[in-house]
């Protein structure tokens, strides 16, 4: 199964769970995230993922060609790094939440509604601007 970023980020991903666990997880191996695990939660949009890497609680929620998030409890920076690269570009920004996830969020539109939005408001802790100068 050829597969990338392009088949379920970039594109409405098949309808069955299975098809976007396989997809999502193929295209992570490809990318040498090797240890990491993820089944799908729910199969349609915002599609939401949850597993584990390296021992870390993993969670990926996206809406296709519009964002995605990412939440580490323990952070994991590497992670976000290779998720950027299979998307090919960037997070938005980066935060911590209540629950003690390291947070990190991919926007097709540069985020700046999204920054603005978690701006004052407690549970965004240490929130930081990553695609800004």
């Amino acid at each position: 199964m050829t597969t990338s970023a392009r088949t379920w980020f970039y594109a409405r991903p098949e309808g069955r769970a299975y098809d976007i666990a396989e997809r999502v997880r193929t295209t992570l191996w490809d990318a040498r995230i090797g240890s990491i695990w993820l089944d799908v939660v729910r199969a349609e949009s915002p599609y939401l993922m949850r597993g584990h890497y390296n021992g870390a609680e993993v969670e990926i929620e996206w809406e296709v060609g519009r964002c995605l998030t990412l939440r580490i409890k323990p952070e994991e920076p590497h992670l976000a790094k290779s998720v950027g690269f299979v998307l090919g570009f960037k997070p938005a920004l980066r935060y911590e939440d209540v629950d003690g996830n390291g947070v990190w969020e991919w926007h097709t539109d540069g985020g700046d509604k999204r920054w603005q939005a978690i701006q004052g408001i407690p549970a965004y802790q240490h929130p930081r601007r990553l695609n800004k100068g």
